[in-house]
């Protein structure tokens, strides 16, 4: 066990100095947080800012705006819609509604602009006729009522988690986030367990490992040690989010919002058991498979399947407990997708979390086991591709070393 400890600790200490890790870690999540704050301080700022339009012209056919009360500065009336189209064409005016005669039986008003108009004259719009239409009503609370009906927030009862209106659209977005750092960092510290194998079986230095540690105490070393590099790169990336949701409380879009604690728990729990069998995967394959490109594209198929769920989004979004989610949340290698997919958009039953984590404990065992056994078998194997017969005979009759460290020392 201290010779695996050691593997370990040069495996993180050697990796966590690389420049692609220090960047995925620190530079990715700032970059990719600094691009989404100015896109989104640059969309919110086009919905919410009316100054760009100008002057808005309105033409009451209905009289419900007979006496304008709280007119905003920007709006003008006209006497008929003829006028406020000239106005519009001599660009006098950015845009114009009309309140047809048949208002209050219909509700329907008409926007006229040559650009897009920002939500929030839609707003200022339905303020300045309610204030109208409550003229006749004497209680303010009333009105603040009609302006306002609900301030509407979702308890879910049985994880407690209260959701705020305002908190919606960034809650929607949260459970992408979770799956793209949980897979990422799985990917990629199992992606330089398989490539650190093959350019160790590459260069021969393999041949010198094995003379002082055994396969399983290397193997071991290594999943521990790139183990505890994807945890790192998980709670740098949580505590960044943390800081970036506490900066962006002052937009109202992501105000309120927080990391759910049984979110955060479960998603550490399931990187952990993904890790590990994502791991064994990669280190048989790299242990087999005999060049650098060659490992990129196996683990890209790992990371394809983890990202299944994803295609089938849409039955998350309106259904998260039907048949499909709840499928591959039972199917080990998409069950940590799945799930975050799930919590994110409502709730998982306690015995489907209970059966999934069951499913994947005793998937990654059976793996491992497997693993370990093609991963000694395969260590020293140069020149020829395994066969997946071979493979098989490996794994049921657990052979020594196709080649021992002590033949190649003859």
């Amino acid at each position: 066990m201290h010779k695996a400890m050691l593997v370990a600790r040069r495996e993180f200490l050697h990796n966590v100095r690389r420049p692609a890790f220090l960047f995925a870690s620190f530079g990715a999540p700032i970059l990719i947080i600094a691009l989404l704050a100015i896109i989104m301080t640059v969309a919110i700022q086009a919905e919410t800012d009316t100054t760009r339009v100008g002057t808005v012209g309105y033409v009451d056919l209905s009289g419900v705006l007979a006496q304008a009360i709280e007119k905003p500065e920007a709006f003008q009336p006209y006497p008929d819609e003829a006028s406020a189209r000239a106005a519009l064409e001599a660009q006098e005016i950015g845009a114009y509604f009309v309140v047809p005669e048949d208002y209050l039986e219909s509700g329907e008003v008409m926007l006229y602009s040559f650009n897009d108009a920002p939500e929030a004259l839609e707003d200022e719009m339905d303020d300045f006729l309610v204030s109208n239409l409550g003229a006749q009503i004497a209680n303010e609370d009333v009105l603040e009522r009609l302006r306002s009906p609900i301030d509407l927030a979702v308890q879910t009862l049985d994880s407690g988690r209260v959701i705020p209106e305002s908190a919606a659209p960034a809650l929607f977005i949260l459970p992408f986030i979770f799956v793209f750092i949980v897979m990422m960092a799985s990917q990629l510290a199992g992606g330089y367990l398989m490539s650190g194998v093959v350019d160790e079986k590459s260069n021969r230095i393999m041949e010198i490992l094995i003379t002082s540690v055994t396969p399983f105490q290397l193997l071991l070393g290594k999943m521990v040690g790139l183990g505890a590099l994807g945890l790192l790169q998980v709670v740098v990336w949580l505590v960044l989010g943390v800081i970036g949701l506490s900066l962006a409380n002052a937009l109202d879009m992501l105000t309120g919002i927080v990391i759910p604690t049984d979110l955060a728990i479960i998603g550490i729990v399931y990187f952990l058991l993904s890790y590990v069998l994502y791991a064994s995967f990669a280190a048989s394959a790299g242990a087999v498979i005999g060049s650098e490109q060659e490992s990129r594209q196996v683990a890209g198929f790992f990371g394809f399947l983890s990202m299944v769920p994803v295609i089938f989004i849409f039955n998350f979004m309106t259904d998260p407990n039907g048949t499909i989610p709840v499928v591959l949340t039972l199917i080990p290698v998409t069950a940590p997708t799945a799930v975050m997919l799930r919590l994110g958009f409502g709730s998982v039953p306690q015995w489907q979390l209970v059966v999934s984590m069951a499913l994947l404990v005793l998937m990654t065992l059976v793996v491992v086991w497997a693993s370990a056994r093609v991963f000694r078998w395969s260590l020293l194997l140069y020149g020829k591709r395994p066969t997946p017969r071979e493979i098989w005979r490996a794994i049921r009759s657990a052979p020594r070393m196709a080649v021992t460290a002590q033949e190649i020392a003859r």
